[in-house]
């Protein structure tokens, strides 16, 4: 019976992150541009299609904002707990409202940018490692998807090679996980050659 308590009071004191992670940066940025971004390009509210659609400076706020979003559920875990399962946790509920908003009002993004900011808080070396194989990939190929799923993976990769602790590789294990299957569209057009490149609004 204790153990159920236990379980259900963590997963209701989850739900705050969970709907920071909802906050709709992307849907934002573009309605002040008049813009309803889930009605146009991907759909997606994510910094790529807002870029593609609305403009770089519209792309790059709605990136840095999300990053922020991701750092932030982070930090308030940590101000409100030391205990690193829960601090996980709450990086990984925040990353999963932005993948699955409450429909039906707003599709979620890709989750990328805000688990930038969760990791980034996890461990600034994982981080890092994100964003050196997603340069290297998008300079490359200049697809996004692309970049950003090689870097999910590289993310829990480089946890189990540094021996970081058990809850860190578990929790960027479990966020990548999130990512790639948000990203499932995007790996069958892959497959099918029909995946398109990165371009943005002028």
């Amino acid at each position: 019976m204790m153990s159920v308590i236990v379980v259900m009071s963590t997963v209701l004191a989850l739900v705050p992150f969970y709907l920071l992670g909802t906050f709709p940066t992307g849907y934002l940025v573009a309605k002040l541009h008049g813009v309803d971004i889930t009605a146009v390009g991907s759909g997606n509210v994510g910094a790529t299609n807002v870029s593609r659609v609305v403009g770089k400076r519209a792309g790059l706020l709605t990136l840095l904002v999300d990053v922020f979003k991701g750092a932030f559920g982070m930090a308030l875990a940590s101000g409100l707990s030391h205990k690193p399962d829960f601090i996980c946790l709450s990086g990984i509920a925040v990353v999963a409202g932005h993948c699955f908003s409450v429909p039906p009002y707003l599709k979620g993004g890709k989750g990328v940018a805000t688990a930038l900011g969760v990791i980034a808080v996890l461990s600034a070396k994982s981080a890092i490692v994100a964003l050196v194989v997603f340069l290297s990939v998008f300079t490359t190929k200049r697809i996004v998807s692309l970049a950003s799923m090689c870097a999910a993976l590289a993310v829990p990769a480089y946890a189990i090679v540094a021996n970081l602790p058990d809850y860190v590789a578990a929790s960027e294990a479990c966020i990548a996980v999130l990512l790639l299957y948000r990203h499932r569209e995007n790996i069958q057009r892959l497959i099918e050659g029909r995946e398109p490149k990165f371009t943005t609004k002028k």
